[in-house]
């Protein structure tokens, strides 16, 4: 009455095997791998870094290269155990309808935690790339053990923004914080970016509008320029930059206002406060032209590019001048500085212990007379 989709699963595999050149009997054996993951024991997937460093990729099939390649290893057996075969994970995932993702815990969602747009992200934009078109995706929700259901990802998202960034009590809450509580806001707002890219149908020009609102217009009177200002300039100037670097790879069709606006708001903090180069800021030469391109004011626009290329040949002097063994020997003086207070620590721990076996003796000795 229905239909054997695991055993269709990997009739469909080895055929595709056989197709990129696999003899029939490989093709028979690796048709049947079901787990795959980190290539050499690696963990990460390779393309966060590629994500946010939107000038080195124009096509998303680029991403999804790394993501399989990365991730392509087989474990299975003791016998074949992390082994690597060619097109295996790819056509592994020829008949992949949707991709899942458990959730047990209240402590990250899909926005607040990187590794969700990553791995569950990097799964979809690889089978979109391998099939043609784009999974559904789930979050397997399993924090109220009497309530489990599963999520689409979208409403997930949905759900999560506007109990967070979009929810006013939760800024007044943050803003009350310190330079980490404004960073929390910006990584949120970076793995909103980082979702769009992994799939584009889950972030709507309404979620960017809405960003644009709160936190450039500020929507909310909240005061919340002059909070991160105060506390943490270096993340509005990462959130202004992801703003239009999502605008400029067409994953938002904001107005040119907007753009402008935004542009505005992030030259005037790079002046002010000079590059942090967190995230996007520094390393995107076609990012920093467009922002050029859509600030009103030719000498703010100016100023920005000068000051990013001070701060990018600073880097290269101080790299050159041999800053990173600068770095290591504070490391080795920390760490001896670290091994000196464990070990007199210990000395007074262990001199305490014998004080306390002395006075025990004693007593013994007294009470025993």
């Amino acid at each position: 009455e229905f239909e054997n989709q695991v055993a269709a699963g990997v009739v469909e595999t080895e055929r595709v095997l056989v197709e990129k050149g696999m003899t029939p009997k490989e093709a028979r054996e690796v048709s049947r791998y079901r787990v795959f993951g980190g290539v050499n024991g690696g963990y990460g997937t390779g393309i966060q870094g590629m994500v946010q460093a939107g000038d080195r990729w124009e096509s998303e099939k680029e991403i999804a290269d790394v993501y399989m390649n990365n991730m392509g290893a087989y474990y299975g057996s003791e016998k074949n155990w992390e082994e690597v075969r060619q097109s295996a994970f790819e056509a592994a995932l020829t008949r992949t309808d949707a991709v899942i993702q458990p959730r047990q815990s209240n402590t990250w969602g899909a926005l607040s935690l990187d590794h969700v747009y990553e791995f569950m992200g990097g799964m979809n934009l690889a089978v979109r790339n391998v099939t043609g078109k784009d999974p559904d995706a789930y979050l397997s929700d399993y924090r109220n053990r009497n309530n489990v259901r599963m999520q689409e990802v979208k409403e997930a998202m949905g759900v999560e923004s506007r109990t967070t960034i979009f929810n006013p009590n939760y800024i007044r809450e943050k803003m009350k914080g310190d330079a980490g509580d404004a960073a929390a806001i910006d990584k949120i707002i970076q793995n909103t970016y980082g979702w769009n890219v992994m799939k584009p149908q889950a972030i709507d020009d309404e979620m960017w509008d809405k960003i644009y609102d709160v936190y450039v217009k500020d929507a909310y009177g909240l005061g919340v320029q002059q909070f991160f200002e105060e506390k943490n300039p270096a993340a509005m100037q990462d959130m202004t930059a992801v703003m239009m670097e999502t605008a400029r790879k067409g994953l938002w069709d904001a107005t040119e206002e907007q753009l402008a606006a935004i542009a505005e708001l992030h030259t005037g903090l790079v002046n002010k406060y000079k590059p942090a180069c967190s995230g996007m800021v520094c390393d995107n030469v076609k990012l920093r032209d467009f922002i050029s391109s859509k600030t009103a004011d030719a000498a703010s626009a100016a100023q920005y590019s000068a000051n990013i290329r001070d701060v990018r040949e600073a880097v290269i002097d101080n790299a050159d001048k041999g800053m990173v063994m600068k770095r290591e020997q504070l490391s080795t003086e920390n760490s001896v500085k670290t091994n000196t207070l464990s070990n007199t620590i210990i000395a007074v721990v262990a001199i305490a212990v014998l004080v306390c076996l002395g006075v025990f003796v004693h007593h013994r000795r007294k009470n025993m007379e």
